[in-house]
């Protein structure tokens, strides 16, 4: 039977993940056909995408399927329409739910987490956002794991290295920031210099293959709050933990929300060890969403919760520390001079193998 006969079952697809059933067996077919179609549901989407509350908002994944698997399956009360009407509702299917980026690297089932979020996307648009975090880079997620465990699973490296190559063509379309009640910013990383107004969001032209020819979305993806000098002016500076980008102080926060009409930044980017920090007299919140990161880690996991009236709780996920490997380092840094710091250097190096 030739590729064009075939017929690709997105809610089949989706249910698949939905269960805690790692290391799935994939076809090209069957990857490509779900990357077309969330390109099509990205190019709806401004790159300041919109939602109202209520609404959960996700933190960093980072391949940690079952964990994914966890949050999404909270059941429900009462008799919401879900995927099966004969079974009981789930959240997955009747909550709504923004994203902060970063499903992939580090984990080991990143092909389970992002597979699940966009088929997601594809069977409930209206329900979920889908933010671009600094691993949904090509840069990034060659060197961070995503690549790597595409080439462990899918039989043939060349399928491999195209479906690697199309993962990230969809990514250059996710929006970068999402306005939540129009009270709430959520991005991936932080605010930036050039974020004088939602507008110059909404400006950033997508597809964008490389943020770091764009300093807003850059900052978007990788800026960092800091604690530093001039407490009580806006500022901000190199960021050097992480090689690009910016840090921010709690000046900068406050002026944002007051420039941009907000309440509350929400971000991620960073590992919590409570899960969540608040900054800034509760300007801005990190989230991360992956409990006992890289299974080294002893550190809790949260979502934050946005009621209809904009109040905002946490929900709580712990696991007990596992420690099975030698240690590695959490924070993610753009690639040294030693590395390969461009996406021409990549193209050369794959060209060569």
């Amino acid at each position: 039977m030739s590729i064009e006969k075939k017929v690709f079952d997105v809610q089949h697809f989706c249910k698949r993940h939905l269960q805690i059933k790692n290391d799935q067996i994939y076809t090209k077919f069957e990857l490509f056909s779900l990357i077309d179609l969330i390109i099509d549901e990205f190019r709806k989407e401004p790159t300041l995408a919109e939602i109202s509350p209520p609404v959960r908002i996700v933190g960093d994944i980072h391949g940690q399927h079952d964990d994914l698997v966890r949050l999404l399956n909270c059941k429900n009360e009462g008799n919401t329409a879900s995927i099966d009407d004969r079974k009981p509702s789930y959240a997955f299917s009747t909550k709504k739910w923004v994203f902060l980026g970063d499903y992939v690297d580090r984990g080991y089932n990143s092909l389970e987490c992002i597979c699940l979020v966009f088929s997601l996307k594809i069977l409930f648009p209206k329900q979920y956002v889908l933010l671009r975090g600094n691993h949904e880079t090509k840069v990034i997620n060659f060197r961070y794991g995503f690549r790597h465990e595409i080439l462990r699973r899918l039989t043939s490296k060349r399928d491999a290295q195209e479906v690697w190559e199309r993962f990230n063509d969809a990514f250059s379309f996710m929006p970068l920031a999402c306005l939540v009640g129009h009270k709430i910013l959520c991005m991936h990383g932080g605010i930036s210099p050039d974020l004088v107004s939602l507008d110059t969001i909404r400006m950033i032209q997508r597809p964008l293959i490389d943020v770091n020819h764009n300093r807003l979305a850059q900052d978007l993806l990788w800026a960092d709050p800091e604690n530093f000098e001039r407490p009580n002016e806006a500022a901000f500076c190199w960021n050097k933990n992480r090689g690009l980008s910016v840090c921010f102080n709690a000046q900068a926060v406050s002026d944002a929300c007051r420039r941009l009409n907000v309440n509350l930044i929400v971000r991620a980017h960073q590992m919590m060890p409570n899960g969540f920090k608040f900054f800034a007299d509760r300007k801005l919140c990190t989230i991360f969403s992956a409990p006992r990161y890289m299974n080294e880690i002893d550190n809790a996991g949260a979502v934050l919760k946005v009621a209809a009236n904009g109040k905002v709780s946490l929900i709580m996920m712990r696991k007990s520390k596992i420690q099975s490997r030698q240690q590695s380092e959490e924070l993610t840094k753009f690639p040294g001079k030693s590395e390969y710091t461009s996406l021409a250097e990549i193209e050369r190096f794959l060209e060569g193998n």
